[in-house]
């Protein structure tokens, strides 16, 4: 069962537990009858009301459903099939009904990589580590250890989400940001 059709008996519930002087009490005496409903001051259980008066007799899922369905103005879809087939992913428009969705980014111009030679590397106060190239870049190293030493001759590549990875002729890699 979906759960915008098991919302309605949950409502009903809600109603009938209510306590007296409660807006239940009006859904409770209005019995589910659909002129009783508009007596109820609060919009759930009015709404839960004429749902039940309509709807909650019928026992068949389906049958119940196609009511609901009915109800809110879209036609029963019929019994539902076992599996649902996989739709490939469409291209996202400018208009609202793609609100959301991730448009995937042309790559970025440029090379893939490149290769310098460490000239300095920096640690602040805080652990911190900066290296400097010889192409006058800089960027910042995240978890950087001593194996990365100056003269080191580094290639640095895209990496995922992004980011940049930096590795060493020895094979030591360090995820890196660009800072000038």
């Amino acid at each position: 069962m979906s759960k915008s059709a098991a919302l309605p008996p949950l409502l009903l519930l809600r109603a009938l537990l209510a306590e007296p002087g409660a807006d239940g009490l009006a859904y409770a005496a209005a019995g589910a009858n659909p002129a009783g409903c508009a007596a109820i001051p609060a919009s759930a259980e009015r709404l839960a009301c004429y749902d039940a008066a309509a709807c909650g007799g019928i026992t068949a899922t389906e049958e119940r459903l196609g009511c609901y369905d009915a109800l809110a103005g879209r036609k029963s879809p019929g019994p539902r099939p076992a599996t649902v087939p996989a739709t490939p992913a469409q291209p996202a428009s400018d208009d609202a009904d793609s609100f959301g969705l991730v448009k995937p980014q042309p790559p970025a111009p440029g090379p893939d990589k490149i290769e310098a030679r460490v000239v300095g590397l920096t640690a602040d106060r805080q652990g911190h580590v900066t290296v400097t190239l010889d192409n006058g870049q800089t960027w910042a190293v995240s978890d950087a250890d001593s194996r990365l030493q100056s003269g080191d001759t580094v290639t640095i590549r895209h990496a995922a989400l992004g980011s940049y990875l930096l590795t060493t002729t020895a094979r030591h890699s360090y995820r890196v940001q660009r800072l000038k």
